[in-house]
């Protein structure tokens, strides 16, 4: 027969793993609590925001493992105080499938204490928002799209794709930008992986650099947006332009990882 001291015990161990179960925290302290959606496990050297790997600011710029389902997805370092990812990384597998039309969703993890109950993100419902945008701050603009950072189109799974609908992976990103130049080099991307993936990895990072405007007063609109890539066997490349509407523009040209860091003094893949 089990004493009461024993089951006592018993529960005591078993709440203190509940306390410090890592998958209770989808908001976690540093990108190396969520390294597995990166080459090599390392992050981008973001001057004042992420320098070898530390994150310079715990208050303000905050890593999440993005998980929908019980499952980590991909991940964001997010800023707080702009309500805009710096940005989002993942690897590429491959996709396929239609695109679901989900609700959009926030991190309950941004703006309430780490519980079983918000390990996933959500819907809004009551949450109060301080830390993050919400779909009402893009209401009616008529200006900006809710910009993805990692694409949906470049998601594996449905519910993959249903992740990427996270506001914390968004931007108000210009709607003509958003629908043109930058879907097409969204898709240029996805068409060189396609080729390398059966026998190779591919990582991707996506970010954007604050501007000078504000959407509904409280979300930043982006200067400036980037992506890179790079696989095992070596092919990278890179994008960076403008958040700004452009009458006939050119493609956006690849250029190198190397040539992204000389532009915006970001290095992708250290």
């Amino acid at each position: 027969m089990t004493s009461l001291k024993t089951k006592n015990i018993c529960f005591l161990a078993a709440f203190l793993f509940l306390a410090i179960d890592p998958t209770l925290a989808e908001v976690v302290n540093e990108v190396k609590d969520c390294d597995q959606f990166l080459y090599q496990g390392t992050p981008p050297e973001i001057p004042g925001i992420l320098e070898k790997g530390a994150n310079k600011d715990q208050n303000r710029y905050k890593v999440i493992c993005q998980t929908y389902n019980g499952v980590q997805r991909f991940l964001t370092v997010y800023d707080t105080t702009k309500k805009i990812p710096v940005f989002s990384a993942y690897e590429y597998r491959g996709s396929a499938g239609p695109r679901p039309d989900p609700t959009w969703m926030i991190e309950p993890q941004l703006d309430e204490k780490p519980t079983l109950d918000n390990i996933n993100m959500r819907p809004k419902g009551h949450t109060t928002c301080n830390n993050q945008a919400m779909n009402a701050d893009y209401d009616g603009n008529g200006v900006y799209a809710k910009g993805h950072l990692f694409p949906v189109n470049h998601a594996t799974t449905n519910d993959d794709k249903i992740s990427t609908f996270t506001l914390t992976n968004a931007v108000p990103q210009v709607c003509g930008f958003n629908g043109g130049r930058w879907r097409v080099m969204e898709t240029n991307i996805k068409n060189v992986m396609d080729q390398i993936i059966n026998k190779n990895r591919c990582f991707v990072v996506v970010g954007a650099q604050p501007g000078t405007n504000n959407l509904n007063n409280r979300v930043n609109v982006p200067g400036v947006m980037w992506s890179a890539f790079y696989c095992d066997n070596g092919v990278s490349g890179a994008y960076w332009d403008d958040n700004i509407k452009r009458d006939h523009p050119p493609p956006m040209a690849m250029i190198t990882v190397q040539q992204l860091e000389l532009d915006l003094g970001i290095d992708a893949f250290p």
